[in-house]
């Protein structure tokens, strides 16, 4: 009991040093993204959170009269990562950004959980909306975690970086009980995002999916779309 006793302390400690370090890791991912959108000059200006405060980037984008948040989040499937967020009145569109670096499961599996949990969020009669939902970090495009799109990869701090996976929120209408159930909701961001990657405006339908919801016989239906170039696609429903 009492060399239990001892470890204890160190152990605790170790695993709060690996969870810093994590937290550091995404940061500088996000960095490094933005960095990219910047010096590409699709971003004008974006703010970097303050420490101790909610991680929401701040991007001034051209062509788009308001700024755009990024909610940047860990794993989808954990309630901090997919439930406890919150919007700033300043956005235009909000996208939660998934920095997963968990290979517990397959990526899409990680995104249907995330959206399953979402749905609370997205039928609440509250103020925040997200205009979509956005999973990617540093291992994809990696022979840890292959990339369908990275053809279109690019190079951010020495590293072949693929286009994220971006998935379209629909917008909330409780007077309805089908929401963007077979795509077709438009956001600008996107088009902004995939351009850094050389996807062309024209090309950005076949590479941004799509989550919609519905209610049959009371029951919640989810479908998640996955686009990864012209004819290229999957779809989960649930």
């Amino acid at each position: 009991m009492e060399e239990f006793s001892e470890a204890l302390g160190p152990s605790i400690e170790k695993m709060r040093g690996s969870s810093s370090a994590g937290v550091s890791d995404r940061r500088r991912f996000m960095q490094g993204i933005l960095g990219h959108l910047t010096s590409s000059g699709l971003v004008t200006r974006f703010e970097e959170p303050h420490y101790g405060d909610d991680t929401v980037y701040r991007l001034s984008v051209a062509g788009m009269a308001e700024d755009v948040a990024i909610i940047q989040k860990g794993c989808p499937d954990g309630a901090h990562s997919s439930i406890r967020w919150s919007v700033p009145d300043w956005a235009g569109e909000a996208y939660l950004w998934w920095v997963c670096g968990s290979m517990n499961y397959h990526p899409g599996v990680h995104v249907h959980k995330g959206v399953q949990r979402l749905f609370q969020r997205f039928i609440d009669d509250g103020p925040d909306q997200l205009a979509g939902v956005i999973f990617h970090n540093e291992l994809c495009g990696g022979s840890r975690r292959l990339c369908p799109k990275s053809e279109h990869a690019v190079v951010i701090d020495g590293r072949e970086t693929p286009p994220p996976c971006v998935y379209v929120m629909p917008d909330r209408d409780l007077s309805v009980n089908e929401w963007n159930w077979n795509g077709g909701q438009k956001r600008t961001f996107p088009a902004v995002l995939m351009s850094a990657f050389g996807i062309t405006e024209e090309q950005t339908p076949h590479f941004v999916g799509d989550v919609g919801y519905r209610f049959i016989g009371g029951k919640r239906k989810t479908n998640v779309v996955s686009r990864y170039g012209i004819a290229r696609m999957t779809s989960h429903r649930s």
